[in-house]
C-alpha cells in the first residue's frame, strides 16, 4: 500500500512545479505540503484531492475487502517468494515452470488451468510484473496466489517462520476485536 507522503511527493514530482507553485495550486501552504511529503502531517482526502488536481494526477480511491487470514498467510509466503524471486530470478521461475508442469499434470479435470495459465504467463514475462502479482492485495492476485507454483521455493524452516508470525498477528487482532 502506498502511503499518504508517498502520494504526495509522486504528485509534486509529476507536477513538475515548484513546491510553492504546487501548493499554491492545491490552495494549501508550503510548509503543509512540506509535512505531508515527510509523513509528519496526514492531509484529509479533500486536501489531497485538491494536490492531485493541481498536480494534473487524477486521484483514485479504492475499497477491497480485507484480507481472510489464509490469504494473509499466502501473502507473506509470497513476499518472501518475490524476495527470492529478486536474488535470484533464474532459479526461482525455473523452479515455478517445472512446478506448473507437475500441477498441469494433476488437474485432469482442468478446474485450475486458467490459474495455471496465468502463472505460466507471467513466468515468462517481465519480472515485475510477477513480483506484482505476488505482492498485490488484488482480487485476482488473491485468486491466483491459492494456486501458486511457487510450492518448494522456500525452505520449511522460512515457511514456519512466516506462518507463526502471521498466526501471532492474527490473534492479537482476533483479541483486540
Amino acid at each position: 500500500m502506498t502511503s499518504t507522503a508517498e502520494l504526495v511527493r509522486t504528485m509534486k514530482s509529476n507536477s513538475g512545479h515548484s513546491l510553492r507553485e504546487l501548493a499554491r495550486r492545491a490552495k494549501t501552504s508550503a510548509p503543509a505540503l512540506v509535512d505531508y511529503e515527510a509523513g509528519r502531517h496526514e492531509p484529509k482526502l479533500s486536501t489531497l484531492q485538491r494536490i492531485a488536481d493541481a498536480a494534473g494526477c487524477d486521484l483514485i480511491v479504492e475499497v477491497r475487502p480485507r484480507l481472510t487470514h489464509p490469504e494473509r498467510r499466502t501473502l507473506e509466503l509470497h513476499k518472501l517468494v518475490a524476495e527470492k524471486l529478486r536474488a535470484d530470478p533464474q532459479d526461482v521461475i525455473q523452479r515455478a515452470k517445472a512446478r506448473i508442469d507437475v500441477m498441469r499434470s494433476r488437474d485432469q479435470e482442468g478446474r485450475s488451468a486458467s490459474y495455471i495459465n496465468t502463472w505460466d504467463e507471467l513466468l515468462s514475462g517481465p519480472i515485475d510484473e510477477l513480483e506484482a502479482v505476488m505482492t498485490s492485495t488484488d482480487q485476482t492476485s488473491r485468486d491466483l496466489r491459492q494456486s501458486s507454483p511457487f510450492g518448494g521455493t522456500l525452505s520449511d524452516e522460512e515457511r514456519l517462520d512466516i506462518l507463526k508470525r502471521v498466526d501471532a498477528e492474527y490473534r492479537t487482532v482476533r483479541t483486540i476485536q
